[in-house]
């Protein structure tokens, strides 16, 4: 398997979503393969009793699901499909290879952090996930029509972004939550970049909300005007925290549910064997951070290593998961990290920062 360098990929302002994919598809046509191979044998590996007519059949649900949900993104998918000569449904499998029914990950999950304080919000998260992820971890760079400045998200090559931040000042992440009600929806990368193309708060929330979503996720809604963790799942969407622009304070999740209607649904079997640890962790070390830095150096903080914030987490694990890297951002200002792996523990550790800021076009 290929070390895909932690690329910066680079959208060029004025090409279509088609040319985009494109370019996604046969710059990294090698790494993509990889991934998707990877991600079939995890799928099988962990449940034998799904079948590839069953994998097959879903792929399919959810790709016409999301050609309806966002015909453009939809675009950018197939471009990338056909730009790495690999399958729709092999591109769908690389996007929402979590969200597939019946799939278990109890030790996949992440930490989501804001802070409001005087130079107003900061937000980030881990990227914990299957440790086979790491070396395919890339960045996104997407122009946004009315700004001169791009969308950064964060990813894996061959997908549309797991996280990111717009130039306007506003953030979205997500973490998993293992919840009942799973069914065939859109691939939840695509929700990502829908939210992120909204023009207000109220706007990001409400897409957020009626998103057709195939499983439990908990979404981190950021911007100058507020910020919120919505759990989420088919049936619900439950907003647990709040802080809105004027209130200093911070909120953080893991991977449990805190609201009491997702708790109901919340499935205690695959549960993430390290969310509570993290949570109690995060609420102990939390109150002392307030700046970019402050945020960097908690999501990358090995307390309790390895079931630490930063989790390289594979002893004894039915589905090893290590912290691939992670995102923070100072919003009104649009200083932006992205990392890949543990500044302490890996050789191949990279780090890219960006300067946003709010430039919009006149």
């Amino acid at each position: 398997m290929s070390d895909q360098g932690f690329p910066i990929i680079e959208y060029a302002d004025g090409m279509s979503p088609q040319d985009w994919g494109l370019m996604h598809g046969e710059s990294f046509r090698a790494g993509i393969h990889e991934l998707i191979q990877i991600r079939r044998s995890l799928m099988l590996e962990k449940n034998p009793q799904l079948t590839l007519e069953h994998v097959s059949r879903l792929a399919h649900q959810q790709w016409q699901i999301t050609c309806d949900y966002d015909p453009p993104l939809a675009a950018e998918i197939e471009a990338i499909s056909q730009g790495a000569g690999a399958s729709i449904e092999d591109i769908v499998i690389l996007n929402n290879y979590t969200d597939f029914r019946d799939i278990q990950v109890p030790d996949q999950g992440c930490s989501v952090v804001v802070v409001n304080y005087d130079q107003g919000p900061v937000a980030g998260q881990t990227w914990d996930m299957h440790g086979s992820a790491k070396d395919y971890v890339c960045c996104l760079r997407v122009p946004q029509p009315g700004f001169t400045q791009p969308t950064i998200l964060y990813s894996i090559v061959g997908c549309v972004g797991m996280m990111g931040i717009h130039p306007r000042g506003s953030m979205v992440g997500v973490n998993n939550i293992n919840t009942d009600g799973a069914r065939a929806g859109v691939l939840w990368p695509c929700v990502v970049r829908r939210i992120l193309q909204q023009h207000s708060h109220a706007q990001m929330v409400e897409q957020l909300r009626v998103a057709p979503v195939t499983s439990g996720h908990t979404y981190l809604i950021a911007s100058l005007e507020s910020s919120e963790f919505w759990e989420v799942m088919p049936g619900l969407a439950e907003r647990v925290s709040r802080l809105d622009a004027a209130e200093d304070g911070f909120l953080f999740h893991t991977n449990h549910c805190l609201g009491p209607q997702a708790r109901q649904r919340e499935s205690a079997v695959s549960m993430n064997s390290t969310t509570h640890i993290r949570y109690e962790l995060l609420e102990k070390k939390i109150t002392a951070v307030r700046t970019l830095d402050d945020v960097y150096q908690l999501l990358n903080d090995h307390e309790n290593y390895p079931k630490s914030i930063c989790s390289n987490f594979q002893i004894d694990s039915q589905d090893p998961s290590i912290t691939c890297g992670g995102a923070a951002a100072e919003l009104k200002t649009g200083q932006v990290r992205m990392w890949r792996g543990d500044p302490e523990h890996d050789a191949n550790f990279r780090c890219h920062s960006f300067q946003l800021g709010a430039s919009q076009v006149a």
